[in-house]
């Protein structure tokens, strides 16, 4: 029997275009539950206040059925002998993340000598930007990486603030901050992009997922259809988004929703199977050099078989039309 419901917590507000369109577009119903969202470490309205520290515990003894995100936290748990976390589907490969900056800076190369502002310290974004710096030209010993002061949630608009304000002459923010500070006068630098495990990765405690099987194919079964929902139907998302997003994070307009919604819908995977190369990009950035936790390989965490068993039956293909139509976004291969 399926939960009639089902309760997932967000490690980051940066995940909830799509999860606030699976929540809110009608596709759990369809598959016989109600979709709870909370995010952790921010202020939202009806929901408890989650610690990043609390995600993991929380997931295990119970008060979640599954995390969005928990990027490595898993491989260093395994590590300890406690194998019960895995990864079951991966929403996205790629990073979408934006660096805006001061129109006197033109090249990665520019930011020498001068101050960055960082909106995360986690591996799978500050470490991927530093690696896409790098890729770019830059030194990275000589730029000086600097947080701003804000509440949860709100780190992207006061990056922009602080920008315009002349804390620092780049940052790295979300869509659609990077369409704010176009507005402010800055521009986006482009840089390469570089696969990476990012944002909604499904994470569960596997000893439950073996109780909850029937739980769980419904809840993939319902993330596949809000990734076709929200790749296929612009107005609708963009109505939900609209209205929950906006008062989340502070967006100034619809120019701003449709920003989210085009940069969302181009990354989402109509097959949320992780990429090989952003598996290994994720792994790299905070194990892979660790003699403590090294030792548990880039895939020992992750099990598709629940979503294999889905593809296999032709669920997907036939929601696309074909396998071809189900293709997921290209990514840069080089890591």
């Amino acid at each position: 029997m399926v939960k009639s419901t089902i309760n997932m917590l967000a490690s980051e507000i940066s995940h909830m275009p799509l999860h606030l369109v699976w929540r809110d577009s009608g596709v759990t119903q369809k598959h016989g539950f109600d979709l709870t969202v909370h995010v952790a470490n921010a202020d939202v309205a009806d929901q408890p206040f989650v610690q990043m520290n609390e995600r993991a515990p929380k997931l295990l003894e119970g008060t979640y059925d599954f995390l969005s995100g928990l990027h490595h936290e898993p491989y260093h748990y395994r590590a300890r002998g406690d194998k019960r976390l895995v990864y079951l589907a991966q929403a996205q490969n790629d990073w979408d993340d934006r660096v805006i900056a001061l129109p006197e800076i033109q090249s990665a190369k520019d930011l020498e000598g001068k101050r960055f502002i960082v909106t995360s310290r986690a591996p799978c974004v500050s470490g991927n930007l530093k690696h896409s710096l790098q890729l770019a030209g830059a030194d990275l010993s000589q730029i000086e990486f600097i947080e701003v002061s804000s509440t949860p949630g709100r780190r992207c608009g006061a990056a922009v603030e602080a920008l315009a304000d002349g804390v620092a002459v780049a940052a790295s923010v979300d869509p659609p901050f990077d369409l704010q500070g176009e507005k402010r006068g800055l521009h986006r630098l482009e840089l390469p992009s570089v696969p990476v495990i990012h944002n909604a990765t499904i994470c569960a405690n596997g000893d439950w997922v073996q109780q909850e099987e029937e739980t769980t194919l419904a809840f993939l079964r319902s993330m596949i259809d809000a990734i076709y929902f929200f790749k296929t139907e612009k107005s609708a998302s963009c109505e939900i988004l609209e209205r929950s997003l906006t008062p989340m994070i502070g967006l100034e307009g619809f120019d701003e929703v449709e920003h989210v919604y085009d940069v969302w819908a181009g990354l989402l995977s109509p097959k949320p199977f992780p990429h090989p190369l952003a598996v290994w990009n994720v792994y790299n950035l905070d194990v892979a050099h660790d003699p403590s936790v090294n030792f548990i390989g880039p895939f020992e965490i992750w099990d598709t078989s629940y979503l294999r068993d889905i593809d296999n039956s032709g669920y997907i293909d036939d929601l696309y039309g074909s396998a071809q139509a189900a293709e997921n976004p290209a990514i840069n291969v080089a890591i």
